[in-house]
């Protein structure tokens, strides 16, 4: 008997000790499964969809600094930019190169605040760390509506403001990314999923505008500046000598126009005092090699065989005859 009880309370032992920390069979209709599938299924996509619109944000960024630094860059040179044809390709080549060094640093700052919150909570206390979050919140969140409020004057009036390219939309960009922060945690609630959905959405938009306001300033600068240290650089820049098969009619101050004289010549028409700004779009930008933004003019020369070009060191002067 004493063997059996034994048995007994070994046996039904283990049984309870299963059943507390929950190892027993799925009853039919449990759901556990399918429910921890759904929701990894569902983070899934929100991973998915948080990566294609940064993705896309990133590209639209990209391509309207590449834009924006495309009109400015040639309306130094008097050319309209959409007679240059510019490939796609190539306004995104452009955003890149101009974007590259605030990406970094943005990167760099994010990467750095990381490791420092990451530190602190290896370092920190929870009654520290609890009490930090306590004061930073409204702290974080009064930031973000003082950020917010800043760029109301350079609405207002841009023109004083001019000097701070990109910081304005910066501003708000950061701003309301603060001020949603804070004051989600200040005041969390309970909402319904289409309310979380539409904060969610007008938050992004709006950080988005901010980014769009920065960018446009800063490009607009940045292809004005390229352009004037283009300008400087023309002096130094090879020298073209146009070979066409027609007369081009090109006047300027230091362009030379000869006829060659032989009568089998497929090129008659020569042209120095000439630097090749571009190559785009099926179309040549020429400028003479003493151009000046006060007076200065631009060819458009649209690229065919009839054309020949020749390049040579920057003072090169080419003879009297072909």
């Amino acid at each position: 008997m004493t063997g059996r009880r034994t048995l007994v309370t070994a046996g039904s032992s283990p049984r309870r000790g299963v059943a507390r920390h929950g190892l027993r069979r799925p009853e039919p209709g449990d759901g556990g499964a399918e429910k921890e599938a759904g929701s990894g299924a569902s983070q899934a996509l929100k991973v998915i969809a948080s990566v294609a619109a940064n993705l896309a944000l990133s590209t639209a960024l990209l391509y309207f600094f590449g834009l924006i630094y495309t009109q400015k860059f040639f309306d130094y040179f008097q050319v309209h930019y959409t007679v240059l044809g510019q490939t796609t390709e190539e306004i995104l080549a452009r955003g890149a190169f101009g974007l590259h060094l605030p990406i970094g640093a943005a990167a760099g700052l994010g990467l750095a605040l990381f490791g420092l919150v990451r530190l602190a909570h290896f370092l920190l206390p929870e009654r520290i760390r609890a009490t930090l979050l306590r004061v930073g919140t409204p702290i974080a969140t009064v930031a973000g509506l003082v950020l917010i409020g800043t760029a109301i004057p350079v609405v207002l009036g841009p023109a004083p403001f001019r000097d701070h390219s990109g910081r304005p939309g910066l501003a708000v960009a950061v701003g309301v990314v603060l001020a949603v922060a804070g004051w989600r945690r200040l005041f969390p609630g309970k909402h319904v999923a289409a309310f979380r959905v539409a904060e969610w959405i007008v938050t992004y938009v709006l950080v988005a505008f901010g980014l769009f306001w920065a960018v446009s300033d800063y490009s607009a600068q940045t292809g004005v500046r390229e352009a004037f240290t283009t300008a400087a650089r023309i002096p130094a820049m090879p020298a073209v000598t146009l070979y066409s098969a027609r007369s081009l009619n090109l006047e300027a101050g230091g362009v030379r126009q000869v006829v060659c004289r032989e009568p089998d010549a497929a090129y008659k028409y020569r042209y120095s005092g000439l630097k090749l700004l571009l190559q785009s779009g099926g179309q040549y930008v020429f400028v003479p090699a003493n151009w000046q933004v006060s007076s200065g003019v631009s060819f458009v020369v649209p690229r065919s065989d009839s054309l020949r070009l020749e390049f040579a060191p920057a003072r090169t002067r080419p003879g009297e005859t072909c």
